[in-house]
């Protein structure tokens, strides 16, 4: 069978995702004022025109790429924590997805960091806007579900809980670097991921009892 032949609609989507990727690449390197619109068409290899077509300007190419990268974050969280049949095993979900997607993809632990000190101002001037409420939700409705105060307390707040875990979790690749040294351990480790992943899910589920 003959290869279909590419259309006008898949070069368009072909290149805007091309400048995506190339952007998230290259602004978790060094963030939005680092990086210029020149650079990035360059190594995305389109015209630069196109920038402005698909996007009208660098800032929102900037915009479009967060959401971009929290979008793939979001679609893990509720890809993983969809049929967990417990509070517990919600948790432990959760554990994973935000020890897992920063492996998975560093540059968003990059870009997540350029953009809070930023103080938010991408996320917050963007037309799609950040939101945790469905994962908030899904905890929120485990907990009463669960949380008969003999399990679990019964105090226990979705919101506070999934602050604590990303917490416990992101710091893992946040502080990488820095912690490795201090610490004298590489935090990347395979195994110091497992032994952090194991030693999360220990300190949280105690928290969590009565």
């Amino acid at each position: 069978m003959a290869a279909r032949q590419k259309t006008a609609k898949d070069e368009t989507v072909s290149t805007r995702d091309r400048l995506l990727r190339t952007a998230i690449t290259l602004f978790s390197n060094k963030g939005f004022d680092g990086i210029s619109v020149n650079e990035i068409v360059q190594q995305a290899g389109v015209n630069k025109r196109m920038v402005y077509h698909y996007f009208s300007n660098k800032a929102r190419l900037y915009q479009e790429a967060l959401s971009y990268a929290y979008d793939g974050l979001s679609a893990f969280e509720q890809e993983t924590i969809g049929n967990a049949q417990s509070l517990e095993d919600i948790v432990k979900r959760l554990v994973l997805v935000y020890f897992e997607f920063p492996r998975i993809h560093p540059e968003f632990t990059q870009l997540m960091l350029w953009e809070n000190l930023n103080k938010g101002q991408g996320i917050r001037n963007s037309r799609a806007r950040l939101s945790k409420d469905s994962v908030v939700a899904r905890l929120a409705m485990a907990i009463r579900q669960d949380a008969d105060g003999v399990k679990w307390r019964k105090d226990l707040d979705a919101t506070e809980l999934l602050i604590t875990i990303i917490g416990i979790c992101q710091v893992y690749a946040s502080h990488r670097y820095t912690l490795s040294q201090g610490l004298h351990i590489n935090l990347g480790a395979p195994a110091v991921i497992k032994r952090g992943i194991a030693t999360a899910e220990h300190f949280l589920l105690a928290g969590m009892r009565p």
